[in-house]
């Protein structure tokens, strides 16, 4: 079972990613990266979470639900 975080790059959706992959859990974070703050902080954030093996980033905007049943498609047809 993977587990969907949206806003992974996000203070409280990075703080909740890394308490689940450090106990085990596989995620799926989810998001776009906008500007509305610091975007280098945002990549920050997420170059920690992809140290894990069971953490898959998908850079969307969920507003956009096509691009992001595509993208989420896509990525359980890898797995």
């Amino acid at each position: 079972m993977s587990i969907l975080i949206t806003g992974v790059a996000g203070f409280i959706g990075s703080k909740l990613a890394f308490r689940l992959l450090s106990e085990g859990k596989t995620v799926i974070g989810v998001d776009n990266l906008n500007s509305y703050y610091d975007v280098k902080l945002k990549k920050y954030r997420l170059s920690f979470l992809e140290k894990f093996k069971k953490f898959n980033f998908i850079k969307v905007d969920i507003s956009e639900k096509l691009a992001l049943e595509s993208k989420l498609k896509k990525k359980k047809n890898k797995d």
